[in-house]
């Protein structure tokens, strides 16, 4: 159980891409990594981002698609090739001056533990590997590719009392 207080305490939002924002698989074609991205998954970070939240994502691989993706949602940061992603993350948090427990992460694989178990939210979407489930604090149902956003994003919004007021604009 995740208290609204640890979600009212989320001003960051970073994510892994291939197995949480894809499905996990690629496809190799020229002159890049073929990757399918959900659509909903990007409409739910861009009101995240209109909320005030920084939005990025950690990656150990390195795609046109995944910078194309991010520069699409306005995403605040898209670091790519990185071995350690608990070093990427550890710039994160000195570039944008933001503690840990003020950091929701979501993962799939191992290669995310060091980073979930850092963060105020651990996620883990519903296909990830059963090794992150004694480190994170919410298994989504949806799995990685399908918009799991959706289903995080909702909830944060719900648990801080902006769900209201980030969908007014679409009841109109």
């Amino acid at each position: 159980m995740i208290s609204a207080d640890k979600f009212k305490a989320i001003k960051a939002i970073i994510s892994d891409i291939d197995g949480v924002l894809t499905d996990g698989r690629v496809g190799y074609g020229a002159p890049d990594f073929i990757k399918f991205f959900h659509y909903r998954d990007g409409h739910w970070l861009k009101m995240a981002k209109r909320e005030g939240y920084i939005i990025g994502l950690i990656s150990g691989r390195s795609s046109e698609a995944n910078r194309k993706r991010a520069r699409e949602l306005g995403l605040d940061f898209c670091k790519e090739d990185i071995i350690s992603k608990i070093t990427a993350f550890e710039e994160i948090l000195q570039e944008y001056g933001l503690k840990p427990e003020e950091c929701l992460y979501v993962g799939d694989d191992v290669v995310d533990l060091p980073v979930l178990k850092r963060v105020g939210i651990a996620i883990a979407v519903a296909d990830a590997v059963p090794a992150l489930d004694e480190f994170v604090h919410w298994r989504l149902q949806t799995p990685g590719g399908h918009g799991v956003f959706v289903e995080i994003i909702e909830r944060l919004f719900r648990e801080c009392g902006i769900l209201d007021k980030a969908l007014e604009r679409y009841r109109q």
